[in-house]
């Protein structure tokens, strides 16, 4: 056991949803979060520590931060671009990806980013 420490070191855990980052872009406070989902201070903490919450809490989650569940698993700069491509054909996906393609080319070298 004295290893497990040693073995696991420089790893990073891997993330389970991005709640920190969506009350960051809301401007809200754990306090805030707390209040508006009618969980307790601590239970707040502990999402904020990486605890998946209960499936009510969740869909609370979502409409607080104006997202669907889903999109708490997603970082919120994503948000947008999957919400805008819902719905699209893949061919009006690939007519988008190639149009920011173009739009974003580099100025030094004309190739893309």
């Amino acid at each position: 056991m004295s290893n497990l420490t040693h073995i696991h070191q420089g790893k990073t855990p891997q993330r389970i949803h991005y709640i920190v980052e969506w009350a960051e872009r809301r401007e809200m406070t754990r306090a805030d979060i707390a209040r508006e989902t009618g969980a307790d201070k601590s239970l707040v903490t502990r999402w904020f520590a990486g605890v998946l919450p209960k499936p009510e809490y969740l869909a609370t989650l979502a409409e607080i931060f104006h997202t669907d569940i889903q999109g708490l698993f997603r970082h919120p700069d994503d948000d947008w671009l999957a919400r805008f491509f819902r719905n699209k054909t893949e061919e009006q996906k690939e007519q988008a990806i190639e149009m920011l393609k173009v739009l974003f080319k580099t100025q030094k070298t004309g190739t893309d980013d």
